[in-house]
């Protein structure tokens, strides 16, 4: 009776380690429609549109600007300026989230 009861909590253990360790974490591109990024901006090489996408820049190429990933989690966290311009939305996940979204960001280029 013992062994079948430890059998069974091992199982269970096991069971939900497995499960926690296998679960997807999200891209970028997931962390960008779930923060709703895409209301205001479209990325068309992604194929993800805006409504409002001639009122704010297209970020398909965002990663040919220069941007360093540490000053593009700070704009959009609004602590810094780009162009003497801060970002509009302060973006309101995790920072684990916020630099898979810059990193993910970065790599879209031409």
């Amino acid at each position: 009776m013992k062994l079948a009861k430890t059998f069974i909590a091992i199982a269970v253990i096991s069971f939900f380690f497995a499960s926690f360790i296998t679960a997807e974490e999200p891209t970028g591109k997931d962390i960008f429609l779930n923060s709703k990024c895409n209301t205001c901006h479209a990325i068309a090489s992604q194929s993800i549109t805006s409504k409002q996408a001639a009122k704010y820049p297209d970020l398909s190429t965002v990663g040919d600007k220069g941007i360093a990933q540490a000053t593009l989690v700070k704009y959009l966290k609004k602590e810094v300026k780009l162009n003497d311009k801060s970002h509009p939305v302060k973006f309101k996940g995790e920072d684990a989230q916020l630099n898979v979204l810059a990193k993910w960001l970065l790599t879209l280029k031409k």
